[in-house]
């Protein structure tokens, strides 16, 4: 009779926990379609993410058309990958990207059929860190509209000239006595500062596609290369200046990470 009591009296306590493991086990038997409502309930609250972007640059470092298109100035691009944060309508990213930069310019040197093509390339790595202000324009959060902006701190960079080197320039003419020197100019930290405004579309249920136009601005040039040269009775001097600056198209995917915790 004893045992028989204790027995009444630990099984509520028995009964309640199977229902809890019970519950814990149906919430990682979620069926496809709960997963999907989950996901799509998931993707627009306030969390982490991840966002892939490419974009295409017009910059007017080139003067006259360019080499590659149609139009007047340089097409160059950039490739970023960040990692950001959400809070209501306000998101702060950070992150790494790739971003390379094409000049070419034609000096001539006197006598009109003596010329230099100088060709002045910047690919480097840089370390964004942007702010992201957007408001949905649909009750559902599907659709969202914003500006953005952030500093770019360039880390490291190809192509770099030191002294003594051949000079970066090509020969476009067969021409004797003709001398040059030059000087190179570094500046110790890069940057450059992007502002723009972008739409936020849901796609796949899970995640976002954007749409992004920018426009890059250089404080300073990074680079500065000053030349001399003499030309047989003639002499003269020129400076090519490197900096990243212009308009950006940009493409980015978002994939939120509040997506991969499922739980009811």
């Amino acid at each position: 009779m004893k045992f028989l009591t204790i027995w009444l009296l630990l099984l509520p306590n028995l009964l309640f926990a199977q229902v809890k493991d019970h519950a814990a086990y149906m919430a990682n038997k979620l069926t496809p379609l709960e997963k999907r409502e989950m996901r799509l309930k998931n993707n627009r609250e306030d969390g982490p993410y991840l966002l892939f972007q490419f974009g295409i640059r017009k910059h007017n470092t080139t003067p006259g058309e360019n080499i590659f298109f149609d139009i007047y100035g340089e097409m160059d691009g950039a490739v970023a990958s960040t990692y950001g944060f959400r809070k209501n309508n306000l998101s702060i990213e950070t992150g790494l990207g790739f971003i390379w930069h094409n000049s070419e310019k034609v000096y001539f040197l006197g006598n009109p059929n003596d010329k230099l093509r100088t060709h002045l390339n910047f690919n480097s790595l840089y370390l964004p860190i942007g702010i992201r202000y957007d408001i949905p324009l649909k009750k559902d959060k599907g659709i969202r509209f914003g500006v953005h902006s952030s500093a770019n701190i360039i880390v490291f960079s190809t192509e770099k000239p030191t002294y003594g080197q051949n000079i970066p320039f090509e020969k476009s003419f067969e021409s004797k006595g003709i001398s040059f020197d030059y000087q190179i100019k570094n500046k110790p930290i890069p940057s450059f500062f992007k502002i723009g405004i972008h739409t936020e579309f849901s796609i796949f249920k899970s995640s976002f596609l954007l749409i992004q136009g920018n426009y890059l601005i250089s404080p300073y040039p990074y680079r500065i290369l000053s030349y001399e040269w003499g030309n047989q009775n003639e002499s003269g001097s020129f400076q090519d200046e490197t900096k990243i600056d212009g308009w950006m198209f940009e493409i980015a995917y978002k994939l939120p990470l509040n997506i991969f915790h499922l739980e009811k």
